[in-house]
This record gives structure tokens, sequence and C-alpha cells, in this order.
């Protein structure tokens, strides 16, 4: 059985329809397509051009009408989606099944083979049902992975900003959905995958909006139903008093029934929520952003020496330490956030030209890695847009080495820019057709060529940097034997 996405509206239509015998055991078609197969429509997919304009939209009125330029740091907003098109890029380099079906394919494979009942892709009450109970186990599994150390690893990347916008919500892990998918699965005893995929993917969807500072406090009705911006900003607060408070998705409900709600003090200026992480995250890296508290958890793991203590520091709350009796740690050590300190934070801006350089570069590798995926694979073959996606992905990890001062940062820069050229004269030389219908990809070699050339200009060549790295540590290892 797969699960297979499809953005075309005839297909989905054809192959998605409401008949349950779709989902029958012993359903026989002798037509090419394989019945056991699920498609469905991407609407996540559908949404990014609306995300995009919504940051842009967010961005403008910040900075231009509410002068809050602090709400925005270009590092971040980058990193930040740089991050959430990163599981877009693994998702094509890692085999499609594999990674972008198993949030949905345990739950449709229960449907098909061991469903209560039959169940109408129609039925409003099923509607209904499936949105109170996707929201449900979703309010439980974000708990849990605040609470439990090593889910708190799938989930952490998305907390490591120390900023509050629009592009937090797109600041994703790449390993939340393989933990998160077994939570899900009683839900496909009773509801048909139609209906689950929809609701699964709007309970995403609709987190992006309340992921700002920008709509404050709505009527109380809302307020009291709804997971809101001001809910949502408590959940994100690394202020003891807002830390693992507001788990909801959609509903705010869940965090009032089972004790975890915390609503947004607005009115005393020394309980305003700061962002981030209690200890700050300081990479740029989007590797290091996924993978990094895993090693947190093994170099914990080597503090101590009983198997009870290993256990404990990976089943209990990621505050958890040796000695305190509280699951989740000792909050009282957990310092008071406070203007110094969220300044201590800021790091140094890079050159006005680096910013404006980066920001092109981000915005070609976007383009370039969302419309390979979803224009031109047929006419590239699937190969050279795996390679491309593999492109991308470097060039996310050299945008976030400069972010971060990396002595190798314009090494790996230059290696980038030139591995395009040559590789796309490469493709040419081969294939002539594509120059012939591709003309943007001869303009992208332009504009990499002039970049490199921009970049040795500033003095940020290979060599160059290269003899000052090796001339720095051969000082240092001079100071060291003196």
């Amino acid at each position: 059985m797969n699960i297979i996405k499809n953005n075309n509206n005839n297909n989905n239509n054809n192959n998605n329809n409401n008949n349950n015998n779709n989902y029958n055991n012993n359903s026989n078609n002798n037509s090419n397509n394989n019945k056991d197969d699920v498609y469905f429509h991407d609407y996540i997919a559908d949404f990014i051009p609306l995300f995009v304009l919504s940051i842009l939209l967010e961005f403008v009125i910040n900075v231009f009408f509410k002068k809050k330029k602090n709400y925005h740091s270009l590092s971040d907003s980058l990193s930040s989606m740089g991050t959430g098109l990163s599981t877009v890029v693994l998702e094509r380099i890692v085999p499609y099944t594999i990674l972008s079906s198993i949030e949905f394919v345990g739950a449709v494979y229960i449907y098909k083979h061991y469903r209560f009942f039959d169940v109408s892709e129609s039925s409003i009450l099923a509607w209904i049902i499936c949105l109170l109970a996707v929201d449900f186990v979703y309010y439980w599994f974000h708990r849990f992975a605040h609470e439990i150390n090593f889910m708190w690893a799938t989930h952490v990347t998305h907390h490591s900003s120390d900023k509050y916008n629009l592009t937090t919500a797109l600041r994703q892990s790449i390993f939340q959905m393989y933990f998160s998918w077994v939570l899900f699965l009683p839900i496909g005893f009773f509801i048909p995958p139609g209906i689950y995929v929809f609701h699964k993917q709007f309970n995403t969807i609709n987190q992006f909006w309340i992921h700002t500072q920008l709509i404050g406090k709505l009527a109380w009705p809302i307020e009291f139903i709804m997971n809101t911006p001001s809910h949502h900003r408590v959940h994100h607060g690394r202020n003891p008093k807002y830390l693992d408070k507001n788990y909801a998705g959609t509903l705010i409900i869940w965090d009032r029934l089972f004790g975890t709600f915390q609503e947004e003090d607005t009115e005393n200026e020394d309980q305003r929520v700061f962002y981030g992480l209690v200890h700050q995250f300081e990479s740029n890296d989007p590797t290091w952003s996924q993978i990094h508290h895993w090693f947190e958890i093994y170099e914990k793991q080597k503090q101590y020496s009983s198997i009870k203590e290993k256990l404990q520091s990976i089943f209990y709350g990621p505050g958890w330490k040796k000695g305190d009796t509280n699951r989740m740690g000792d909050l009282s050590t957990i310092p008071i956030p406070n203007e110094k300190d969220e300044q201590l934070r800021i790091k140094p801006s890079l050159s006005p030209s680096l910013n404006i350089y980066l920001f092109i570069h981000y915005f070609l590798a976007s383009f370039l890695a969302l419309s390979l995926r979803s224009l031109f694979e047929d006419k590239i073959g699937s190969a050279n847009v795996t390679c491309s996606f593999i492109f991308v992905y470097m060039g996310l990890t050299s945008f976030g080495a400069i972010f971060d001062r990396k002595w190798y940062a314009m090494i790996l820069e230059h290696f980038r820019l030139w591995s395009f050229i040559l590789y796309t004269l490469y493709l040419e030389s081969m294939n002539p057709i594509i120059s012939q219908h591709f003309q943007i990809i001869s303009l992208l070699r332009y504009i990499y060529f002039i970049s490199s050339i921009f970049l040795i200009l500033k003095k940020l060549s290979p060599l160059s940097i290269l003899s000052n790295y090796l001339k720095s540590s051969k000082k240092l290892l001079n100071n060291k034997l003196d």
C-alpha cells in the first residue's frame, strides 16, 4: 500500500472518491492503478504561496509601520525558512514513501484492514469527530514531546529561535513524524483515510497563523476555545512560568481540561514573554539544528553510571538531572529572562552587502527547490532533480556557516557556486535540449559566476581564507608551545 501525494484535482477525484468499497480488503482491480494505493491532495503545498505572502506582509507591518525591528533578524528568519525548506529537500533525498507517508500510512492501513465499521467520507459527524480526535492526539503527542527527553529531541528544533514571527512556524524537525504517527493509529479504527489525511494537514496548516506577535488577544469566546497567537506565544516562552504550557494545536480546551493552560500576561512588563530555549541555541546550521539535542542526551548519559539514571535521563523531562525530585527538573534553578539577557542573545550582524547576497541566494535556492519539485522533474529527469536538491541543501548549510562566521564558510560557498556552474555546463554538453528549453539555467550560471567574483573582491576567496586560517592556527599553536 502506498500513500501518494497528488495535487491534480482530476486525478485526486478519480482515485480517492467517497465509495468505501475502495477500502475493502478483498477488492479486485485489473486496472493499472494499485487498488491499495491511497491518493490524497497535498493542501500544505497549496498553502506555501500564502505562507510566503503572509511572512512578507508581517515583516513590512512590523518593521515599517510598528517599528518593531527586533521582532525579526535576517539570520533567524532565513534559518527558520531554511529549516522548513530542508524538510522538503530531505523528503526528496530520502526515499519518498519512507519520509512523506509515514504519518499517514499506519492509520490508513488500519482502516483498510481492521476498521470497526464503514464510515462515509461525506458524513458530517465523522468530519467533526476526526477534527476533535486529531487535535486531541496532537495535544498528547505535543505534551510528550516536551516532557520526555528523547521526544524533545524530535521537537526542540521548532523552539530553537529567539524570535517569534511567522517564519518560526516553518522551523520544523524532520524527526518528529517518525515518533508522532504511532499515537494517531487508533484513529484508523473508525475514520476513513480521506477525512483523516485532510484533518491531519489542516491541524498543521492552522498552526501557521498563531506564530506572530502582530495579533493581540482576540475576543473572549475565541480565546477560551481556540488556540490563538496569545496562547501560543506563551508556549514558546522561556520564562519559568510559561515553560511546558499551552500544548494545543487547534483547540485550547485540552490545556484547560488537563491543567497545562497558562494565560499570557500582557499587563506587567516584567512578565512579558521571552522566546527561545532556556539555554540559547547559537547555530544557523540546518543539520545541527536537527540533531544537536541527540548529542546533548549522549553527553548527559556519560555523566551517570547506573542504568536507572541513564533511563531517567532519557524518559524524564529535558531539564531533569540527578537529585531532582520532579521528573521535569527543578524549575527554581531556571534563570528569569530580562532585557539585558535578551540583548546578550543578539548576534552581531553581517555587512549589508553580505546580507543582501544571502537573501538573494536563499531566494534562488528556494525557487530552485520548489520549482524543480513541482514543474520540471518530467523534463530533466528524477536523478538530476535529486542532485539539485542535494545542491540546495549544500546551499542551506553554506548560508548557515556564513551567518555563524565559520572559517570554512566561504570555501564551502565558492565550492557551491562553482559546482553549479560546472555541473550545468556538463549537463548541457550531454543534452543540448536542456539549454534550449531552460534558459533560466544560463541566467543562474551567470549570477553564480558574478557572485563568486563579488566574494573574491571582498577578499573572501578560498585561498585567502585558508591562508588566514592556517596563519591563525600556527599562531595559536605557537602560543600553546610558549
